[in-house]
């Protein structure tokens, strides 16, 4: 708090007001003494608006809307607006170098306002008409979309320059090389003719490329000739160069109507690194490295950036890391160099206080465990930063930005939260031929008893395939940093063709993330499952008691909508044994997808494998079995009917599956995204039986209606393998990709 800074508050209010078209604001800004710290209080005592009156312009072609303004305050985005309308509207009639000038002159007071007229003038210049002569291969259309002089909103020497320039670029990265353009310029008084007159020349297809290696000539060949192509190819063998030490590479090119290109480069001397001193290395990071190594700028300023980043870990934020490099002597095409690194540390310093703002529904006492930086430690830019993606990746805060205050010898950290949504929701209800009415529903809440936790409610329903009720609630990274722990409670119903399967599941489980992209998941699982509805003779009451593993690494680009990279999901789980309960067997499975990006296309494939076997000679239970159709699998079958069958034909479930996938995608608009997929599975009785002949495939296409949670998704499959019983296709409605 300064004198100074109060006056700045003022001065950028009162200019704020008048922007806002306020008469001559009369501001106070006054601090208020508290008993901790000051409040500070903005007084507007006097701020008079400007109110248009009365319209006057002069020299305008074009209607003005003088009854839409009358009584509008004369704002200066007001103003802004009526100058560029009327620029725009000029520039479309070819008056490029046109003059607006609008301002305001004040006439009376009136009962708290200050009555002003709006004097528009406008000098339009010269109209210029721009002409195209010798373009037989592009059309004036195209042509003009080149010139400049409407985005300039001027003609001059330099836009005409620009406007020739541009004429001959596309040219020369369209097939012809030898394209030239002259411009000549009539002035008939009130009217300025500008003409370009094109020679296109030959059009040169390259056949032959001289002085390149095959791989790299390869990307002209048979190709119209391009400038910029042939650009980019020089900075890439360039780069490759310098990459190598050879710092003063040149790259020169010549071009025949033949369509030869002959290409030339010079690689020049070899620049090596041969010594290196460090000055001024206080905490005695450099090691040394092996030399001689070729000399690259980059090798060199990513040392820099090294060096830059070890000592802001280590207390030293203000740490300045210079270089130079010194020639030691020549020898025929080799050129030796000593690098002089040159460290100022600067002041050391050291975390001071850790100040929470901002916090209204969450006790501090509650995320404490979320609290990184220790006061009295070693400052380190890392650990600012450990703390804000710890405080993000808790998923209890909408927005977290962290101040850093310096003073003395000490970086204190305010961290500045806002909490999430105390209740937010989303959801749809559709139909789908398949699987009926379906309604989606997700809720969320964000340490609603202000104890840290973060609570879920996710619910769907599908009314031939049954309903998932699932309540979770979070504790963010507990017990350690890297680790969170949940627990939540499962109700499942699920409809086969030969059975119901009713399911309530506790789950206790903790979260370990490794990286970024790698996560561990250790549950424990206790369930009363219930088989219904089933002429199938089993056991039909269980308790179960589970312990499973989950490993994710996800390098997908994005979360909701991703275009490309790869997820890995493994699960292994055990059941029974000494843990007790009525089942007892193993199971594991390892879901794989990958996405590529090939413009305006992603193409998604998915493999999946799955495997389970019973412990101490008892069945798998049928609920645990796997079963492939319907919305999430092979979408051209109904939901459960890829499945091994019993003697009197009900759908039992297999010990082991296979499922391929892949799915084309393209966006049709910002929102909307098409599909086209294939999908392939079987579900084996045994393992034993495992293998890739006979399996049940289906065709068919898609629409997404993307939405920043997710995507609205419809899909149709159409069977290669018929079922009887089944019709050819089916229609699916669900949320999310079905990977």
């Amino acid at each position: 708090m300064s004198k100074e800074s109060l006056k700045n508050a003022e001065r950028i209010i009162g200019l704020k007001l008048e922007s806002l078209g306020y008469f001559k604001p009369n501001v106070k800004v006054e601090p208020v003494k508290l008993k901790c710290g000051y409040k500070v209080v903005i007084k507007v005592e006097s701020s008079t608006p400007y109110v248009i009156a009365k319209v006057d312009y002069r020299g305008s072609e074009v209607e003005i809307n003088e009854k839409e303004l009358l009584g509008k305050v004369a704002s200066y985005s007001l103003i802004n607006r009526i100058r560029n309308e009327l620029t725009e509207k000029y520039l479309e009639k070819g008056y490029y170098n046109c003059k607006v000038n609008v301002r305001t002159a004040p006439m009376k007071k009136e009962r708290g306002k200050v009555l002003v007229k709006l004097l528009v003038e406008i000098k339009p210049g010269k109209r210029y008409v721009v002409k195209f002569k010798g373009n037989k291969n592009v059309s004036s259309k195209k042509l003009e979309k080149l010139i400049t002089f409407r985005k300039a909103a001027s003609v001059d020497p330099f836009e005409i320059e620009n406007s020739k320039k541009n004429i001959v670029s596309y040219y020369k990265d369209n097939g012809f090389p030898f394209a030239s353009v002259k411009v000549t310029k009539i002035d008939m008084g009130k009217e300025v003719v500008i003409t370009f007159k094109v020679k296109e020349g030959k059009k040169v297809i390259i056949k032959k490329v001289e002085g390149l290696s095959p791989e790299k000539a390869k990307a002209l060949l048979q190709k119209p000739y391009s400038e910029s192509r042939i650009r980019n190819l020089k900075y890439e063998v360039l780069s490759d160069l310098k990459s190598k030490g050879y710092v003063k590479a040149k790259f020169f090119y010549e071009i025949f109507p033949s369509g030869v290109l002959r290409v030339r480069v010079e690689r020049g001397a070899l620049y090596q690194i041969t010594s290196v001193k460090v000055l001024g290395d206080k905490l005695h990071f450099f090691k040394g490295i092996k030399l001689p190594k070729p000399y690259t700028k980059s090798f060199v300023e990513d040392l820099v950036g090294e060096i830059s980043d070890f000592y802001a870990n280590n207390g030293y934020p203000d740490v300045n890391v210079s270089y130079e490099k010194r020639e030691k002597g020549k020898e025929k095409n080799r050129v030796s160099l000593e690098v002089v690194f040159r460290i100022k540390p600067g002041k050391g310093y050291k975390f001071g206080f850790v100040l929470f703002k901002g916090l209204e529904r969450t006790k501090l006492r509650f995320i404490k465990n979320l609290k990184v930086i220790m006061p009295g430690e070693t400052y380190s830019k890392g650990k600012a930063l450990e703390q804000y993606s710890v405080l993000v990746d808790s998923g209890l805060f909408s927005n977290v930005n962290i101040e850093e205050v310096k003073e003395s010898s000490y970086i204190s950290e305010i961290v500045n939260l806002q909490e999430g949504s105390l209740l937010k929701g989303n959801g749809f209800v559709g139909y789908g031929s398949d699987s009926g009415g379906v309604v989606n529903g997700f809720l969320s809440s964000s340490s609603p008893l202000g104890f840290g936790l973060k609570y879920f409610v996710f619910g769907k329903y599908r009314q031939k395939e049954g309903y998932d009720a699932i309540f979770k609630t979070v504790k963010p990274a507990f017990p350690f940093k890297n680790w969170s722990v949940s627990y939540s409670i499962v109700k499942k119903e699920q409809i086969y063709e030969s059975f119901k399967s009713d399911k309530v599941i506790y789950n206790f489980a903790a979260l370990r993330k490794k990286t970024k992209a790698f996560s561990q998941i250790f549950r424990l699982e206790i369930s009363r499952e219930k088989v219904k509805d089933t002429s199938i003779k089993i056991k039909k009451r269980f308790l179960e008691r589970r312990f499973v593993y989950s490993q994710i690494y996800d390098k997908r680009d994005n979360r909701v909508n991703p275009k490309k990279g790869f997820l890995s999901h493994l699960n292994l789980s055990i059941a029974g044994l000494f843990l007790g309960g009525d089942t007892d067997f193993v199971s594991a499975e390892e879901k794989f997808l990958c996405l590529f990006s090939f413009g305006m296309e992603t193409v998604a494939t998915r493999i999946h494998l799955g495997v389970i076997n019973s412990l101490k000679g008892k069945s798998v239970p049928l609920q645990n079995r796997f079963f492939l159709g319907g919305a999430e699998s092979i979408r051209g079958y109904k939901y459960g009917t890829v499945s091994p069958k019993d003697d009197k034909g009900n759908y039992v479930g297999g010990k082991a599956y296979g499922f391929f996938s892949v799915e084309v995608r393209r966006n049709l608009t910002q929102n909307l995204q098409g599909a086209l997929f294939y999908d392939s599975g079987k579900v084996f009785k045994t393992p034993s039986q495992f293998s890739f002949s006979n399996w049940y495939s289906s065709v068919g296409f898609g629409i997404r209606y993307l939405t920043p949670v997710g995507p609205l998704r419809l899909d149709y499959g159409y069977k290669l393998k018929e079922i009887p019983g089944q019709g050819r296709g089916r229609f699916h409605i669900s949320f999310g990709f079905p990977f």
